[in-house]
């Protein structure tokens, strides 16, 4: 279990300025103060936090593995979703 919940705080970690600074939610706020993140940084924020899944299959740890992957699926969906309101309310 330890290894699902360290994996998953990681990716969690990671994934968050993504959807803070998703170009797409900021170009639909005309938000002036907030530059979309770079591409090159979207990136490596992307493929870092699929690293953790991927040290669960170096592992063998395949019900952490499992884990994770349902736990960051649902928290990406979650972060895309909460912050796609606030978006909605003109924050």
């Amino acid at each position: 279990m330890i290894w699902a919940l360290g994996t998953i705080a990681v990716s969690a970690v990671l994934l968050t300025p993504l959807a803070l600074r998703d170009p797409k939610r900021l170009r639909s706020l005309r938000a002036t103060r907030r530059v979309a993140m770079a591409s090159a940084m979207r990136t490596a924020l992307g493929c870092g936090s699929l690293l953790p899944g991927l040290v669960t299959i170096a592992a063998e740890q395949w019900p952490a593995f499992l884990i994770w992957l349902g736990a960051v699926s649902a928290i990406g969906w979650s972060l895309a979703q909460g912050f796609a309101i606030n978006s909605m309310r003109g924050r």
